[in-house]
């Protein structure tokens, strides 16, 4: 392949295919970071003293789940999944009103929302590339649940379910986690992701994100298709081995998922991952849901949600931060093919 420049599928934002620069998978392949190893996890059982009280518990009686959540100042033990507000919160609902303009240039508001954790697991490394399905449909169903919570709050326009994995991506613990933040503001991403759709469905009379899963369903970028999902290398990737999970079925929110889709969807996300840890040696990465914001009626028409997983390889330097354009040394084209073989074998 020739190097060449691609726009994303909706947002303004340029990629260099660094084509002839390309690395092979084993060139990304990094030390394993350290495992808190000697040190008191405050996400483990029987810690619970060291983390707020959790907002909402999982729990397994004779194979029934249930739900809970700590009160009293007592602090449950038994829980398969746990939830509590993020100790040194972004945001948090306890804020006051600030003057927005102390002059025309410096406009501010207040950091009004909710930050919590989700522990995922009660095991140490159970992390989500071996974990067992149930399991993470569990830590799945959490994180949901937890949305559809703050998105009860008048204020709160939207919410951001993200993951981090490993120190070079920003996790400060190894123990399995992911977390929430909800504020009044639409990020500026998912603001250009909706106002495209709403163009491209007043233009062509379609979903966009439709129409890129019928595209790339015949291309060279599809890793996996399922019944209800297909997994991809989007066509302007901006990390190496950057991958989706997309919902055949047009949805505008995650929240809607059926209790089907999301088994499925636990299964896809976890072999997704384990591909990517078999092809590059356990990398660090991010994932991210865009699902809809709170937006005027309509936007369950052009709206999409998906995951955006991101693995952790490439270094953005001056380029990329001069400019908002990134280089990518690995074409999608290549990251779908390793990943396609490994993921078969995961399924």
């Amino acid at each position: 392949m020739e190097n060449e420049i691609r726009k994303d599928y909706l947002l303004d934002r340029w990629v260099i295919i660094a084509a002839e620069r390309a690395k092979r998978p084993s060139d990304f392949k990094v030390e394993a970071s350290p495992r808190d190893v000697g040190k008191v996890c405050p996400f483990c059982p029987g810690n619970e003293e060291m983390t707020p009280p959790a907002t909402l518990l999982y729990l397994e009686k004779e194979g029934k789940l249930l739900r809970d959540r700590d009160s009293g100042g007592a602090r449950r033990s038994d829980w398969i999944v746990r939830c509590f507000p993020n100790r040194y919160p972004a945001v948090k609902p306890e804020t006051k009103e600030v003057k927005a303009v102390d002059n025309e240039m410096l406009y501010r508001t207040r950091a009004y929302g909710f930050h919590e954790v989700i522990v995922e697991s009660p095991v140490h490394d159970e992390q989500p590339s071996k974990m067992r399905l149930k399991q993470l449909k569990y830590s799945l169903m959490a994180q949901i649940e937890r949305a559809a919570a703050f998105y009860r709050d008048p204020s709160i326009r939207y919410v951001q379910i993200f993951r981090n994995y490993r120190r070079e991506a920003g996790a400060s613990l190894s123990h399995p986690h992911s977390q929430i933040i909800a504020t009044e503001h639409i990020p500026k991403i998912l603001t250009e992701e909706v106002k495209s759709s709403k163009t491209y469905m007043e233009k062509e009379g379609r979903c966009i994100f439709c129409d890129i899963i019928e595209v790339e369903k015949e291309s060279s970028r599809l890793i996996y298709e399922s019944k209800h999902f297909v997994a991809l290398a989007p066509w302007a990737s901006i990390q190496p081995f950057e991958f989706w999970i997309l919902p055949k079925k047009h949805s505008a929110n995650l929240l809607k998922i059926t209790d089907e889709e999301l088994d499925e969807l636990s299964r896809i996300l976890k072999a997704g991952l384990r591909a990517l840890s078999e092809v590059l040696g356990d990398p660090p990465y991010n994932y991210v849901f865009h699902t809809a914001p709170k937006y005027p009626r309509g936007i369950e028409k052009f709206y999409h949600w998906h995951l955006e997983v991101y693995p952790k390889l490439a270094v953005w330097a001056g380029f990329e931060i001069g400019t908002g354009m990134y280089i990518n040394v690995t074409p999608p084209e290549v990251a779908a093919e390793s990943l396609k073989a490994e993921i078969k074998k995961c399924l």
